[in-house]
């Protein structure tokens, strides 16, 4: 995202102080944890450019309440332990914490988190309803595990960082995009040169080639598990998504896409040498057309093209901020929530590198040239795209499926060794942890 120069960010803060004047208890802190100059919010918060509009935002709020807000960054894995550490131990370390969306069935059926509507906090037509229902803990729809179908639905975490998986092409080399997954293997063919990938694979092992892949599988029909926690991904429709990947993409892709992550596949695209490739909107303003790219101006950005199934289905990567249970600040942690969901606090957010979640902030005419893919996120969220699994057990099956389809992008396995090795793990690791998988 663009950043704004000194000037501007007082001329920000202006705006935000004199438009929030009026705003009452949605930006005083009160209840527990006492009010202004003595209330300090630590929050813990991922590494990385997730952040950026969050720290730009924090010097805002205590110029207006007083409320000082110290912001504790840690790298994503480090952050996932931090939290569980924390939270095991209900200790008060952070008032705050900012977390990925696929790690709200761990800390939800942990009992970590508190529930925000109690505290003020009201869901708003202007954030779409899934934005709402991923930050829900039980899941709102899907299959829910076992441990938690008796739990009341509680509002947990709110989207501070709207995020859904989308598609990006050269559009000055085709200028329409893709509409189908047939359509992105022709045009990768067509484009691949011996110093031009076709297709850019992140293919590195674990989270990275999953979170590449499952907007393909989702959009073959294919899946990890069905309605009741069956294991499917090794049935045909799976199986085509795997082919398609380590088979049809790779045929047409980056030389070592096993060894790829989001840098390096946003580096190809930035420097002239990638056609297409799936990305997360926080590296598109930041890597893809950030500092040193030559490809200003010419690369497009649509949902996630349709499948063999007849959709095309975005994966969800929201960033939540919750308030866990452990602390002392409970009201005045929320009040900072309600502020920061406000829309003119949001068109700030965005002017300094936030990804904001509200549709009027999205679709606001002065902010896409800066962003050029805000309404393509707007339209992705209202689809609506679809989340990972809502089990506490993600991380072991994401960990499980990523190595098997690295191994077969590093070509020590074929397509059908990955779907046969890891649904044989997955049913073993999900029926340990008490799931009813019965195949």
């Amino acid at each position: 995202m663009q950043r704004m120069k000194p000037l501007a960010i007082l001329a920000a803060i202006a705006v935000v102080l004199s438009a929030c004047g009026g705003t009452g208890s949605s930006a005083s802190p009160s209840g527990s944890g006492g009010g202004g100059s003595n209330v300090t919010l630590t929050i813990a918060a991922v590494q990385g450019v997730e952040d950026t509009g969050l720290k730009a935002l924090a010097p805002m709020y205590t110029a207006k309440t007083g409320v000082k807000i110290n912001i504790v960054e840690a790298p994503y894995a480090d952050l996932y332990t931090k939290l569980v550490n924390a939270f095991s131990a209900k200790d008060a370390t952070y008032d705050l914490a900012m977390m990925d969306d696929p790690w709200m069935p761990k800390f939800g059926t942990m009992g970590a988190l508190s529930p925000l509507e109690p505290l003020g906090i009201k869901k708003d037509t202007d954030v779409a309803q899934v934005v709402w229902d991923v930050g829900t803990w039980p899941p709102p729809r899907g299959p829910v595990p076992p441990s938690e179908k008796d739990k009341t639905k509680a509002l947990l975490g709110v989207t501070i960082v709207g995020n859904v998986e989308m598609f990006m092409w050269r559009k000055d080399i085709t200028p329409n995009g893709p509409a189908s997954y047939d359509e992105v293997l022709a045009n990768a063919k067509a484009q691949n040169k011996s110093n031009f990938a076709g297709y850019i694979i992140r293919g590195k092992a674990t989270n990275p080639v999953v979170a590449d892949f499952l907007p393909i599988l989702w959009s073959f029909g294919g899946d990890v598990f069905d309605e009741n926690w069956n294991v499917v991904f090794d049935n045909d429709k799976s199986l085509a998504a795997v082919k398609f990947l380590v088979d049809d993409l790779k045929a047409v892709a980056q030389a070592g896409p096993d060894t790829s992550d989001a840098a390096d596949r946003d580096k190809v695209m930035a420097s002239g040498q990638g056609y297409e490739s799936s990305v997360w909107p926080g590296e598109i303003n930041t890597a893809v057309l950030g500092e040193g790219t030559t490809v200003t101006g010419k690369v497009g950005f649509q949902p996630i093209p349709k499948g063999p199934s007849g959709n095309g289905v975005g994966m969800m990567g929201n960033w939540m901020l919750g308030i866990p249970t452990g602390s002392k600040n409970q009201q005045a942690a929320a009040d900072f929530i309600k502020w920061m969901l406000q829309a003119d606090t949001q068109k700030t957010y965005a002017q300094n590198g936030g990804i904001p979640s509200r549709t009027s902030v999205l679709k606001d005419p002065s902010l896409q040239a800066a962003n050029p893919y805000f309404s393509v996120l707007a339209d992705a969220l209202q689809a609506p795209p679809n989340w990972r699994p809502r089990t506490d057990q993600w991380n072991a099956v994401e960990t499980i499926i990523g190595t098997e389809l690295n191994k077969a992008l590093a070509g020590q396995e074929s397509a059908q060794d990955v779907v046969t090795n890891a649904s044989k793990q997955i049913r073993t690791l999900m029926k340990q942890a008490g799931y009813p998988t019965a195949q």
